[in-house]
């Protein structure tokens, strides 16, 4: 029972990775508007009235606040802890994969484009090119710094794993190196790479990238790294001194999260 078990949290983990996988090709996708039938200020045929079809802003705004709501609630320690005794620790990262996947689904299927000249239209071809070049570098940093984790663990299969071949697995320990003796947030980085490095800037794009960009600056700071620090103590407090949060230098000085934690 217990190998059942395992097996099928085993294969809900790996379904989870190929829906993500989809999901994130699926944006791309729609907000580069590679396709001329598809894209983020396309009116698509198989394209379906928004949850607020009345008005578009309203509309899309409600959208990306599900997204980054979903997110910022989900991914906290508390309600992890809350859904332990419902579920494993393995089972409710396979849910919330889902849930992130799903809710760029929905933003892709409900988005209703708004009417609006282009801000911007580099028509340069060499400067188009080195927009583009700086998209994929976006996406490979993402992969590298993927990968740079302890996947297993990421993903939500190495405790299935662990129970079907009876091999403990260390825990997952603070990842300093790489990408992440640059910056903390690699990921993240390599996101604002491929949302401000497209040439043709609609007011749709601009919008997706504003929120995202507002939202990675706020809630990353006082909401993931407050969690990290509860993870991994002095360790990430002294990761945040050293270490700058996007961007490999630091803009300007601010009172740090380890002074607000000693406070506390």
């Amino acid at each position: 029972m217990v190998a059942i078990r395992a097996c099928a949290e085993l294969l809900s983990g790996v379904v989870g990775v190929l829906v993500g996988i989809s999901a994130m090709i699926y944006m791309g996708l729609f907000y580069g508007g590679v396709l001329e039938s598809f894209g983020i200020d396309v009116v698509s045929t198989w394209h379906r009235p928004g949850l607020l079809h009345s008005s578009p802003l309203l509309n899309n705004s409600l959208l990306l606040l599900i997204f980054c709501l979903a997110h910022s609630v989900l991914a906290r320690q508390n309600v992890k802890r809350v859904m332990s005794f419902l579920v494993s620790t393995s089972v409710y990262r396979h849910l919330y994969f889902l849930q992130s996947s799903l809710s760029i689904f929905l933003i892709c299927y409900g988005w209703t484009p708004l009417p609006s000249p282009t801000l911007w239209d580099i028509h340069s071809p060499l400067f188009r090119l080195a927009l583009y070049g700086v998209g994929s570098l976006g996406v490979v940093i993402n992969m590298v710094a993927f990968l740079s984790l302890p996947v297993l663990e990421f993903i939500g299969i190495s405790e299935p794993l662990e129970r079907l071949t009876g091999r403990k697995r260390e825990g997952g320990s603070l990842v300093t190196s790489g990408l992440f003796s640059l910056v903390r947030h690699p990921m993240y980085t390599s996101i604002l790479l491929c949302i401000w490095s497209n040439p043709t800037m609609s007011l749709g794009r601009m919008m997706v990238g504003a929120v995202l960009t507002v939202y990675l600056l706020v809630a990353v700071p006082l909401l993931e790294e407050r969690d990290l620090v509860e993870m991994f103590g002095d360790k990430y407090r002294h990761y945040i001194t050293t270490t700058p949060m996007l961007l490999p230098f630091k803009l300007w000085t601010s009172p740090s999260l380890t002074e607000k934690n000693k406070s506390n």
